[in-house]
């Protein structure tokens, strides 16, 4: 009996349950959509990055000219976010539309759509 219960409590409780100070840390490059997409007036836009990398996160219009360098430096390894306001380098807002956000971490790109929509007015 007193081994079916040991057996029951090493199988159910281990003893190792790992350090919860631990951070754990991404094990592939990510770019997430961004949140909340279609946005106004801001989207939160998540990355991870496992190995230190210098990055650069960026938002093009679709004719491929870029509109905003949102983050460009060293990063170490870990998750990551950044807000984006709809607005321009020069902090000029942007029309409406759908935008491109762009992610380069040293061998790894990816992109992810955003859409920006203003509020309209139809009466005045």
């Amino acid at each position: 009996m007193a081994s079916e219960i040991r057996n029951f409590w090493d199988t159910h409780f281990p003893e190792e349950l790992g350090n919860e100070n631990e951070e754990t840390l991404p094990g592939v490059f990510a770019l997430h959509q961004g949140y909340p997409n279609p946005f106004n007036p801001v989207t939160s836009i998540r990355y991870d990055i496992p190995e230190a990398a210098n990055v650069q996160v960026s938002v093009y219009s679709l004719l491929g000219q870029k509109v905003k360098t949102l983050v460009n430096g060293a990063h170490q390894p870990g998750f990551y976010a950044v807000q984006w306001n709809g607005t321009n380098d020069q902090g000029s807002p942007v029309a409406s539309g759908m935008y491109i956000c762009r992610i380069h971490a040293d061998r790894f790109n990816a992109v992810k759509k955003l859409i920006l929509m203003k509020e309209t007015r139809l009466f005045k």
